[in-house]
């Protein structure tokens, strides 16, 4: 092992190996008996060195002893199924006691293994097998209650102000350039830096600032809305927070050419004639001249200037601008191709199109024309987001009124968000309600407590997103 992150997804890679060994195959078996060794080895490299071992699944993410496991593309379908598993047996914690033996870790997956019990609630039934079979040094727990506590008041304040500094940073860069003024690329930075620790903190807090409409030019306010998900999603595919700096920070200025094209052009509602096309296409030319041109971004790494001249291509090559030489189109063009084309159809950014809510913006991108979009990086967005994203405003069948707070994190149940009640079922308001799990079952019936509807517009009732999400 390599390092703490390396290590941390070989335990999670190795239990789920283990699981997945023992859905098949008789305990006895060699495949069974060497996935357990694999499991016992690595858990002891992390006890010897750390002490214990506690394994934590809180909405998107994962984490072994306080550290988030990365979820890079090779090992995502392997750490989302197992993250999945535990889930499936309400499963928020597993602690492992130094002492644990190849017996207890036998008896423990093999829990995990089985098919949870039907007409009991998972994580009651799970353990009551486990004492039953008088497994002791390895124990799980429900999962961490999410976006409550004593600090969300301060966590939403930092978040807003993170937010307005990066488009205040947005502006004054951009007119800079234009201006020939110097840029303070240092600040820039730093902001992008703000983001990107911010957003591994609370994702769900950073990407409810998307709903904010305090600002009068939308320009920057879409290009912080790309940062923050581009950065957001780099999160969601493991890219470390190196990269994440240098997707953000691309992100934030990938439409900077567009500060050369006249606002008549930038703002004209309705279609684009020709000429007006020409020149609108041209800006990713326009910004990566102006980035290698600009004093302060020497040390923008390379893989960023081209981000902001590739956000236009598609994974074929096709879209803007036109290249002879045949390559790959670069990741961190990718993900933001994708991010921007998803804020600007939720934002009044485009001036083509009237926005739309964020579940038809999801709708939208995965039905979109194959080959518009990387479909790897798709899929994880949509699992990222969920069906029905953050701020969206909904109807659920017990009359209730919410607004998605956050997506669920099992990608099986991308329909059953976490949501907030902001209305009850009589039609009253009342304000910032608890947050209910779509995913909670009635042990009576055996049916979902709660389903969503449909989603509807906040402007139909006088409903400002932000309010309830930023």
């Amino acid at each position: 092992m390599t390092g703490p992150q390396t290590t941390s997804t070989g335990i999670l890679a190795a239990m789920y190996g283990a699981v997945r060994a023992l859905q098949l195959y008789p305990a006895e078996n060699d495949v069974v008996r060497h996935a357990l060794a694999e499991v016992k080895n690595v858990a002891d490299q992390i006890l010897k060195h750390e002490g214990g071992l506690s394994v934590w699944v809180a909405g998107s993410y994962m984490f072994v002893n306080d550290l988030q496991v990365r979820l890079d593309l090779q090992d995502y379908a392997t750490l989302a199924a197992f993250r999945e598993l535990l889930r499936g047996h309400g499963v928020g914690r597993l602690e492992v006691d130094p002492k644990a033996d190849a017996e207890d870790w036998q008896k423990a997956l093999a829990m995990l293994a089985a098919e949870p019990s039907p007409g009991q609630p998972p994580l009651e039934a799970l353990l009551d097998r486990m004492e039953a079979a008088g497994i002791s040094r390895i124990s799980v727990g429900p999962p961490a209650p999410m976006f409550e506590g004593s600090d969300a008041e301060k966590t939403t304040e930092a978040a807003r102000r993170t937010y307005s500094r990066s488009v205040k940073v947005a502006r004054e860069t951009m007119e800079g350039l234009v201006l020939g003024k110097a840029i303070g690329a240092r600040r820039a930075e730093r902001a992008v830096l703000t983001v990107v620790d911010q957003v591994l903190q609370e994702p769900a807090t950073m990407l409810g600032m998307l709903t904010l409409r305090d600002f009068d030019d939308h320009s920057y306010v879409h290009s912080v809305n790309v940062s923050i998900l581009s950065v957001a999603l780099g999160d969601y595919l493991g890219l470390n927070r190196e990269q994440l700096f240098e997707l953000g920070f691309a992100a934030l200025f990938h439409d900077i050419g567009k500060v050369l094209i006249p606002p008549a052009v930038l703002n004209k509602m309705g279609w684009l004639n020709d000429e007006e096309w020409r020149l609108v296409s041209q800006h990713p030319d326009f910004g990566l001249l102006m980035l290698f041109n600009a004093e302060g971004f020497e040390e923008l790494p390379y893989r960023g200037m081209l981000a902001v001249y590739e956000h236009h291509m598609k994974p074929d090559l096709s879209g803007y601008p036109r290249v002879i030489r045949r390559r790959r189109q670069g990741l961190f063009a990718r993900i933001i191709a994708l991010t921007e084309a998803y804020d600007a159809a939720i934002s009044n950014y485009s001036k083509q199109f009237l926005p739309c809510s964020p579940d038809e913006a999801i709708r939208q991108l995965r039905e979109a024309e194959a080959g518009a979009y990387d479909p790897v990086i798709t899929r994880a967005f949509v699992n990222m987001m969920g069906i029905f994203p953050v701020a969206t405003l909904v109807i659920l069948d017990t009359g209730e009124m919410g607004v998605v707070v956050a997506p669920n994190p099992n990608p099986k149940a991308l329909s059953r968000p976490l949501v907030r009640i902001i209305a009850n079922a009589d039609g009253e308001r009342v304000g910032n309600g608890p947050i209910r799990d779509l995913t909670e079952m009635d042990p009576d019936t055996g049916r979902y407590r709660r389903s969503i509807a449909r989603s509807t517009d906040p402007a139909r009732y006088g409903i400002n997103i932000s309010d309830h999400v930023a």
